[in-house]
């Protein structure tokens, strides 16, 4: 997970498409999240943009291929095995979601991604790349109940999120979540915004009738995926850049950095 650059050939590599890419390349990193009665999604969707994706096959070539300056089909599978181990990795290493103050009754039950079929083709060719990875948790202990609860995420500080909860629930409050806005379409409860500086969101609220929630997560449409959102606590966790872990030797995998 902390791997650092593996030849000093990866890293002049790296360092010289920094150098000579243009400024207004772009890393975005978005979450979406889904909350039902005892189950928890979320969804990661990282794009990346103009110089960017030449960066990041770069990276792919150069650290799990034969460094021909192409990606060929069994490269992208083994980005994808290594990037969804990572993944499932960190979250074991420090569980990122946080019910009613703790995460001992949350069970990460599987990692799961899809990766953007523009990875293949030469290294140089600009192209807009868009993986997705999601990440399914069980509460053990089921906590949707009558009255007040919360819900924490430790997430990727300064990207947008969005928080699907069912119909029946009222927001009381939220922390660590900038220019946040509440919506409901009478369906879903949708909490959207900006991971704050610590990287933890935390949202506060009222469940008034146990029989509006339905054992299952509620449907997210593409309307929902269209990321504006975030959530979680108190304790910088700027230092746990989810990104960064996953992508130890890429500076991109931190949006501030682009």
């Amino acid at each position: 997970m902390r791997d650092r650059l593996n030849t000093p050939l990866l890293a002049f590599s790296l360092l010289f498409l920094f150098m000579i890419l243009p400024a207004n390349a772009t890393f975005t990193w978005e979450n979406n999240i889904t909350v039902g009665y005892d189950e928890v999604q979320w969804m990661y969707t990282e794009t990346y943009d103009e110089a960017n994706s030449i960066i990041y096959k770069d990276y792919v070539d150069m650290s799990v291929g034969n460094r021909d300056g192409f990606i060929n089909a069994w490269e992208v599978l083994k980005t994808d095995v290594n990037t969804r181990s990572a993944l499932q990795n960190s979250i074991i290493e420090q569980m990122d979601v946080i019910v009613n103050g703790s995460s001992e009754y949350i069970v990460l039950t599987d990692v799961n991604s899809r990766m953007s079929p523009e990875l293949l083709g030469p290294v140089m060719q600009a192209e807009v790349i868009m993986n997705i990875y999601t990440t399914n948790y069980r509460v053990v202990d089921p906590f949707l109940e009558v009255g007040n609860s919360s819900i924490g995420f430790i997430g990727e500080k300064n990207t947008p999120i969005v928080i699907n909860m069912h119909k029946g629930i009222s927001v009381n409050s939220t922390e660590g979540i900038d220019n946040v806005s509440v919506s409901n379409n009478g369906q879903v409860v949708k909490i959207a915004g900006i991971f704050g500086s610590t990287g933890k969101a935390t949202v506060y609220f009222h469940l008034e009738e146990a029989e509006d929630i339905v054992a299952s997560v509620p449907e997210v449409t593409e309307e929902g995926l269209s990321g504006e959102g975030r959530i979680l606590g108190d304790e910088p966790y700027h230092d746990f850049s989810l990104a960064g872990r996953i992508f130890p030797s890429l500076r991109i995998c931190n949006p501030e950095s682009v």
